[in-house]
């Protein structure tokens, strides 16, 4: 999976001091959103439950805050620290940054060489099916693309 584009923002350069940068995030959070709905132990539980489940997780969608883009990542990865998660290939970010997260029912894969992108299928049932079994409550949108779990709201 590829982001939407090769622009990569400088906030996502590995050069930057991750902690610095979980600090800015709990400020514009603070400053720009009426509530926090998730979070870091929801989160994590959240991307365990999914990575864990055997389900095949074509790709993401993920909104940050603070930014107007969205981003395709492939599925984050789980980062040691508590407060962080790993998604290649934006690097680790705070999980205070997630906006939002979708999964959509149609995958688009962009492929090199001007051939056009893949329209893949997912499964968002399955994956409903797994956010529901961990017996957390999630805030779970249904869009008309897919399940979109809300981290903030403005």
């Amino acid at each position: 999976m590829t982001i939407g584009a090769q622009f990569v923002p400088k906030r996502r350069d590995p050069a930057v001091d991750i902690n610095a940068l979980l600090l800015s995030a709990k400020k514009e959070v603070a400053q720009n959103y009426s509530t926090s709905l998730m979070s870091n132990t929801k989160w994590r539980t959240l991307f365990k439950a999914l990575g864990t489940s055997g389900i095949d997780i074509k790709g993401i969608a993920v909104k940050f805050v603070g930014e107007s883009q969205e981003w395709s990542p492939v599925f984050p990865i789980l980062y040691p620290p508590h407060a962080y998660v790993d998604l290649w290939p934006l690097n680790v970010c705070p999980l205070v940054e997630i906006e939002w997260i979708e999964f959509r029912r149609i995958v688009v894969e962009k492929r090199p060489n001007n051939v056009p992108p893949a329209l893949l299928p997912q499964d968002v049932d399955a994956i409903r099916a797994v956010i529901d079994a961990t017996g957390k409550r999630f805030p779970i949108e249904v869009t008309e693309q897919g399940l979109r779990i809300v981290g903030h709201l403005k």
